[in-house]
């Protein structure tokens, strides 16, 4: 049996199995985040990259410290960015206190929690979860064959 073959069932079998022990996860797209990315955090970051790139095929001293100086810009000016973020996601609350509470509430509850997702998995134990894992790969590659006889 060909390695791509074998290596394929294998992926199939593992993802197959984990999809249905586990389940799938959907992802929030409308998550409220700090906005960073500007126009010149993305220069920055594209002359950082340039840089490293040329000290990479150099492996100069100076290309070295001139990425090094980059790198200290990009820090800097994202955690300014970050901070001015910050300041006004709290004046906001500041200055409207009577419509947004509810909003403040919950914003400082979560804020120290050490649980930040609320997944909780039963777990398998591990003769059942190798037994099915075994009948999955054993009808993973009855399929493969079946389509290799078919493509024959």
């Amino acid at each position: 049996m060909d390695i791509d073959v074998e290596w394929q069932t294998l992926k199939n079998t593992l993802q197959q199995a984990g999809n249905e022990a586990l389940g799938e996860r959907k992802k929030r797209r409308y998550k409220r985040r700090l906005i960073l990315w500007n126009e010149d955090i993305k220069n920055l970051i594209e002359n950082k990259k340039k840089a490293y790139l040329r000290y990479l095929t150099t492996r100069s001293e100076t290309y070295k410290l001139e990425y090094k100086t980059l790198v200290a810009i990009v820090k800097r000016e994202t955690r300014k960015i970050k901070r001015q973020r910050w300041e006004t996601f709290v004046s906001r609350f500041e200055h409207d206190l009577h419509g947004r509470q509810i909003n403040a509430y919950t914003v400082i509850r979560n804020l120290n929690r050490t649980e930040k997702n609320n997944l909780r998995l039963n777990p398998i134990v591990e003769h059942t979860w190798l037994d099915y894992c075994q009948k999955l790969c054993i009808k993973n590659l009855m399929i493969t064959t079946q389509k290799g006889n078919l493509q024959n």
